[in-house]
């Protein structure tokens, strides 16, 4: 990567908004803990801040939410045209007033990841399935640009469900909805009367997105450190 792509890199930081989730990976002697948590703001080659999470969301990882931690962060900013940028830097400092804050030393380089149609991100997304007039409350298992696969009960649902337009309606950050469109393409029975449907999305991209940074829980998926 030349010096000009990684400062472009490092200022995608500053396009991130404050109040956006990001997924924040602190680094512990022997495993490591990741939580959401929101992005406060920076300031350009001297420090980031997050707020910090509450002590019964860190658990045990709260004694190492201190100076010198290592800390990897993965957002997805409004402006970064659906990539993934993360970086690992370290703790610079930690404050409790007026408010509970981390502060991470600016990173020196900035990774970024292209999301892609095939890149299935791991969730637990509630949602409500409707299928010609019939709804059913389910959960998103995992979701792409392209598709998702949604485990829901069979009860209210029409009995053949394969090749059927489908609607997913997810409540999002501050209460507001979004609605996907798409085709239910694959129909697999589990247990208990759960099914699991592969649903091919009509192109959505903005509103997966849009998804993804209210419910970043896990992109793994796209972790190449």
């Amino acid at each position: 990567m030349t010096k000009s792509e990684l400062a472009e890199n490092r200022l995608q930081v500053l396009q991130m908004q404050a109040g956006s989730i990001v997924d924040m990976e602190i680094v512990l002697p022997a495993n490591r803990k990741r939580i959401k948590t929101e992005f406060v703001g920076a300031l350009e080659n001297q420090f980031i801040i997050l707020n910090q999470p509450s002590h019964q969301r860190l658990g045990a990882a709260l004694d190492y939410v201190k100076e010198g931690t290592e800390v990897i962060v993965r957002a997805l900013p409004e402006e970064a045209d659906g990539q993934i940028i993360a970086f690992k830097e370290t703790i610079k400092a930690v404050t409790t007033h007026p408010a509970r804050l981390i502060y991470l030393y600016y990173p020196n380089e900035v990774q970024t990841y292209k999301l892609r149609a095939q890149t299935r991100i791991p969730t637990l997304i509630p949602a409500v399935l409707s299928v010609e007039g019939k709804s059913e409350v389910g959960v998103i298992k995992d979701i792409s640009l392209a598709g998702l696969m949604f485990d829901v009960q069979r009860t209210h649902l029409p009995e053949e469900l394969k090749e059927l337009t489908c609607e997913i309606l997810i409540e999002g950050k501050e209460s507001q909805k979004a609605v996907l469109t798409g085709t239910v393409c694959r129909v697999k029975e589990s247990h208990e009367d759960i099914i699991s449907l592969g649903i091919h999305l009509e192109s959505q991209d903005k509103e997966v997105q849009a998804i993804l940074k209210d419910y970043l829980i896990d992109i793994s998926a796209l972790n190449h450190e």
